[in-house]
């Protein structure tokens, strides 16, 4: 059993909050809730608790960043983004002293993106990788064209230089190129439809290449292509790391699709599981695509389709006390990098659940104090990316003897 401690600090523009600053409350929120959704912007909320004497230097738009201590990895960044609200309240005040306490909500990089625009020129047909590569490079690379024409560099603050000018996260644009894949596996058809907001643009290809574009804690923002989970190293979780408490599922006949059509360039394609239908009714859904090629759209159609004409019936989410005695130090030095797209898997779960769950991290929550550290993980069965076979779909006349003497159910 190893202790442990997160001693997180709070940054407000690369500068340590004061030791007389309490940290009352952290939370930090990443990532996507479903996975057929892109992420959303992540946020984080503090409670800085001072004397009404001692003022907190910040302003809206700052940097804002969250970091803890892991056992064996060093200091690590859970989330860095800019200031985006802040409220002071004045909870006691007097000759036996005072309390003023800040109240801080910061933002994503995805919430800047999501402020810019894109396109104006258009885009070739291309790979979702290059698509998105060049969309955020447009959105987030200043340019002379890019300031107004009347501007002088004596109307700036003194503090000013051209790498900040515009609040550029310039960490964030120089490491672009190795933080998107490229090309990437679909084909785009090429957009000509003028300026339009850049967050929805790079969703909309990165969704269109059913790849996944999303924040890390270290304030980068990624793209990983389809392919790309397949590659990663699994977490594995025992029954040491995972807290039983909370544990749930929820197979929702709403969530079920089995009449899919998915929308390309030049019309739609469409996947049909009837046995579903049989059992549930026919449950139709569309996904509009930027694909440019027909068999694309109809490979897109088909995963749908298999991903989702039956029910789930996994936990929704898994709960990890990182300061619990039981958890490893392994999993700690891991888990405070966690990102989307991390796989996870675990033979420890209670059998209602199956026992097993093998998936990916979508999404996740930290609260955070001195001496306690929560990790709520938002996961996705494998299948779900990947998708394999289940009983229903294997045609009924269809015998082992049908298979090669090497394939095993699990290859299916």
């Amino acid at each position: 059993m190893t202790t442990y401690n997160p001693n997180p600090t709070v940054y407000i523009d690369s500068i340590a909050v004061s030791d007389d600053v309490v940290l009352n409350d952290l939370s930090v929120t990443i990532g996507r809730t479903n996975v057929l959704d892109q992420p959303s912007p992540g946020y984080a909320r503090a409670s800085l608790w001072t004397t009404a004497d001692n003022p907190i230097t910040m302003q809206l738009s700052d940097e804002f960043q969250i970091k803890i201590e892991t056992p064996s990895a060093g200091t690590v960044s859970i989330f860095n983004g800019i200031i985006s609200d802040i409220e002071i309240d004045l909870a006691a005040y007097g000759d036996t002293g005072s309390v003023s306490i800040y109240t801080v909500t910061a933002v994503g990089p995805l919430a800047s993106l999501q402020k810019k625009t894109a396109g104006a020129t258009g885009y070739a047909k291309e790979f979702d990788g290059t698509r998105v590569l060049n969309i955020l490079t447009e959105a987030f690379l200043t340019e002379w064209d890019d300031v107004g024409a009347t501007i002088n560099w004596t109307d700036l603050p003194d503090t000013v230089s051209w790498a900040s000018y515009d609040g550029v996260n310039i960490t964030l644009v120089n490491d672009l190129t190795g933080d998107v894949d490229t090309p990437g596996v679909y084909e785009l058809q090429a957009y000509s439809a003028g300026d339009a907001n850049a967050l929805t643009l790079a969703q909309d290809a990165a969704q269109s290449g059913r790849g996944v574009l999303s924040e890390q804690g270290d304030g980068s923002i990624h793209y990983d292509d389809y392919s790309a989970r397949a590659s990663f190293t699994p977490l594995t979780l025992t029954d040491n790391d995972l807290a039983s408490a909370g544990l749930k599922t929820a197979a929702q006949w709403a969530e079920i699709v089995n009449d899919v059509t998915v929308t390309y360039r030049a019309g739609e394609a469409n996947s049909r599981d009837e046995q579903s239908i049989i059992l549930y009714g026919q449950l139709s859904g569309t996904r509009s695509t930027q694909l440019h090629n027909l068999s694309d759209a109809e490979s897109q159609a088909d995963a749908l389709k298999q991903a989702r004409a039956y029910p789930r019936v996994y936990p929704e989410q898994f709960v990890i006390p990182l300061h619990s005695p039981t958890v490893s130090n392994a999993t700690r030095n891991t888990l405070a990098n966690v990102y989307c797209g991390l796989p996870i898997n675990t033979t420890d779960l209670p059998a209602v659940f199956g026992t097993t769950f093998e998936g990916y991290v979508e999404g996740w929550n930290w609260r955070i104090r001195q001496k306690e550290a929560v990790l709520t993980l938002i996961a996705s069965a494998q299948s779900e990316t990947y998708p394999s076979i289940v009983w229903y779909q294997i045609p009924p006349g269809t015998t082992w003897t049908a298979y090669s003497s090497l394939v095993r159910w699990e290859d299916l």
